[in-house]
């Protein structure tokens, strides 16, 4: 666990947090085309109630079909931005716990470096064994 680890889950949880950001901006441009259909379909509805035409209320009807499918595009990219979220976010937090763990693993390199170090003094014998770093 280096240093190459934590910049890759770096980079990962990046790379997921651009793909959120493109989903999210094809969602919103699809929902301006639905409200923008709806707006539509609204001066449809209007126009039937003053003439009482079919006609308008079959380019009503059609308006509304095309808004459904928008919509439902909409919400698909709007997952896939959910996804990209929560995937940046776990990738953050296991960049974080990998740069606790090195700094551990730096911190027990250290502190048996301590206890590896020659004594100056002939008075204290040296251990049976000398304690080694657990992984």
């Amino acid at each position: 666990m280096g240093t190459r680890s934590v910049t890759a889950a770096l980079c990962i949880s990046l790379l997921f947090a651009g793909g959120a950001a493109f989903c999210y901006t094809r969602a919103e441009a699809l929902q301006a085309e639905g409200r923008w259909l709806m707006a539509r379909g609204s001066a449809q509805a209007t126009d039937f109630a003053q003439k009482l035409d079919g006609t308008s209320v079959d380019a009503q009807l059609k308006t509304f079909k095309e808004r459904r499918g928008v919509m439902e595009k909409a919400h698909r990219w709007q997952r896939g931005m959910l996804l990209g979220v929560m995937a940046a976010i776990l990738s953050a937090v296991s960049a974080y716990v990998l740069f606790l763990l090195k700094r551990l693993d730096d911190q027990l390199l250290d502190a048996t470096g301590e206890l590896n170090r020659p004594q100056s003094t002939s008075a204290h014998p040296t251990p049976a064994f000398t304690p080694s770093v657990q992984r």
